[in-house]
């Protein structure tokens, strides 16, 4: 009697063994799966617009998929160069750099999840004529050079401060523009 009673417990044993076995396939099948819907949404979110690592990390995970999933999804992308927040920089700052300051720039990259390393190796590679920005402004509200008064004067300087252009550079175009209206600057 004893040996049948080992022959039921191995038997016993050899079907749960068995059955994990299948369970522990079934939850590598279901990660496989989820990891393969992550990688096509990645993509997916990807055809429409450039987005940072940061972006996409976070709409994957608002899509409730787990971590694991989204970090194949994000290396997946990488891989085959869907995703580089080095080239996004550039881009950026190349569309934005005619428009926006330096400052401003940075600030809307960080809030991207773009790193601070990369924000600023991007702004020395490609830097941004901010005096010639701020020229532009002054052209288009009909800024009156040395005829402004001195309210005028302050208020576009703190119209452009908000715009994130440092004082130096506002000063400086503020000058240059007054010397250019006079005529001075044709000499």
């Amino acid at each position: 009697m004893k040996e049948w009673n080992q022959e039921a417990w191995v038997r016993s044993d050899v079907q749960k063994v068995s059955s994990l076995e299948d369970s522990v396939g079934k939850q590598q099948e279901g990660i496989l799966k989820e990891e393969k819907e992550a990688r096509n949404k990645a993509v997916y979110y990807l055809q429409f617009s450039a987005k940072t690592e940061s972006e996409l990390r976070k709409k994957l995970a608002e899509q409730g998929f787990l971590p694991a999933s989204v970090d194949s999804a994000i290396d997946f992308v990488k891989r085959y160069r869907y995703l580089d927040d080095e080239d996004y920089v550039r881009r950026y700052i190349e569309r934005n750099g005619r428009k926006k300051s330096r400052k401003q720039i940075a600030f809307e990259l960080r809030q991207k999840g773009v790193r601070d390393d990369m924000v600023r190796a991007g702004l020395e590679e490609m830097p941004v004529n901010e005096e010639a920005q701020i020229e532009a402004v002054l052209e288009k509200r009909g800024y009156s050079g040395e005829e402004a008064t001195r309210e005028e004067r302050q208020k576009i300087s703190a119209f452009l401060a908000r715009k994130g252009f440092s004082y130096e550079a506002i000063q400086a175009a503020l000058l240059h523009y007054s010397n250019k209206s006079n005529g001075s600057d044709n000499l």
